[in-house]
């Protein structure tokens, strides 16, 4: 993505708005026909898109959600002439501390440029500027990237594993993209905050057990420009490609008492789709698996299936193309209610399939050791 350009005078909540994406890559072929109207085609393999054109009463969540189609591509540069307000809100970062950035503004087709300075509508524009694989897991940078990804972590959610509203409150965050923290229930909080203690004995137990090296990467996007919507967060780096393999390590919480838990004796189907899609990502053609418990620990060998992910690409693609960004589209312009109109069911017509495809490569994802007690067990 080459740029983004907006016109716009802030007296009132009022604006006129004109978004133009542009790009050299063919990714907009992929996406559904309604993205792509208004195409106007400027030379060999340059568009430009005309995405929306209009004057619109904009709420606080759609000035929020200002530049809502092109959010899925992190790189990109924002550009704002004779701005006489701040168009995008102030934000709440963690700690409670606001930041202001230092953005040139620019007309179209001008070579000039004068420096403003805005208030940051939200992490996207922090994102805009960082080298994934070099952004720190869990930094402020690092949640900026995964707020415009969907990110294997996910993949599980999105495909309607799981029961109640997870999949519409997947869709929420993703498409109203709130400033403020998702609201995480205790126990959910408790699991993941355990989880990230541990990681670091967990990676070196497995160095110890394995005598591997693990290489360390913050933020991984689909190298292919139709699908670099699609993010991962590896735990580690197994060797070099096209050899190597992917480290994921989990702690389970065994349901508030994580002293008392034991290491898994088979590999969790839903974590399938999360190791699949990494290895999509990544290009590798391996995933350990390690589950890492105070009482021992078992790893396990996943292997890329191709099938299996055209499969969940699909509803993936789906997800986010059919009610993701069609949402933000309505938003950005004051039509929150229309949006609403594209919250997912809690389930997809091909969450079955997905799940006993799912169970069935975790039952041939065969355990490579197990330790308990201090004795570490290896199997061929």
């Amino acid at each position: 993505m080459r740029m983004i350009s907006s016109s716009h005078s802030f007296s009132s909540p009022t604006c006129h708005v004109s978004l133009f994406l542009e790009t050299r890559s063919p990714f907009l072929s992929s996406a559904p026909k309604c993205f792509r109207k208004g195409l106007l085609t400027n030379g060999p393999n340059h568009h430009s898109v005309c995405v929306l054109d209009r004057t619109v009463q904009l709420s606080q969540t759609a000035r929020n959600s200002l530049c809502p189609t092109a959010m899925h591509i992190t790189q990109f540069q924002l550009l704002q002439p004779k701005a006489k307000l701040p168009f995008l809100p102030r934000i709440k970062h963690v700690g409670g501390s606001t930041r202001t950035h230092t953005i040139g503004s620019v007309s179209p087709g001008s070579s000039s440029f004068a420096p403003i300075v805005l208030r940051a509508p939200s992490s996207l524009v922090v994102a805009a500027h960082l080298t994934p694989s070099d952004t720190p897991q869990r930094s402020e940078e690092w949640f900026a990237l995964r707020k415009d990804k969907l990110t294997t972590s996910t993949f599980s959610t999105a495909l309607g594993f799981w029961k109640g509203n997870r999949r519409s409150e997947l869709w929420y965050e993703k498409a109203f993209i709130p400033d403020t923290e998702t609201i995480v229930v205790a126990a959910a909080r408790a699991a993941m905050n355990w989880g990230v203690l541990q990681e670091s004995a967990a990676i070196d137990r497995y160095k110890s057990i394995t005598g591997r090296d693990v290489g360390s990467m913050g933020f991984a996007v689909h190298p292919d420009e139709r699908y670099r919507w699609l993010g991962a967060s590896p735990d580690g780096l197994l060797g070099c490609c096209p050899e190597g393999g992917i480290l994921e390590v989990k702690c389970p919480y065994n349901k508030g008492k994580p002293q008392l838990g034991l290491p898994w004796a088979v590999m969790p189907y839903y974590y399938m789709p999360q190791v699949q899609g990494q290895m999509e990502i990544m290009n590798r053609e391996w995933v350990d698996l390690y589950c890492w418990t105070p009482n021992g620990s078992t790893l396990f060998r996943v292997l890329r299936n191709r099938e299996y992910w055209e499969l969940i690409h699909g509803i993936l693609r789906e997800f986010w193309w059919e009610r993701v960004i069609p949402a933000r589209e309505a938003i950005s312009m004051g039509k929150e209610a229309d949006a609403k109109a594209y919250e997912p069911t809690s389930r997809h017509p091909e969450t079955g399939l997905v799940i006993s495809r799912s169970i069935r490569l975790a039952a041939e994802s065969k355990m490579v050791c197990r330790e308990i007690g201090g004795h570490i067990e290896f199997y061929r």
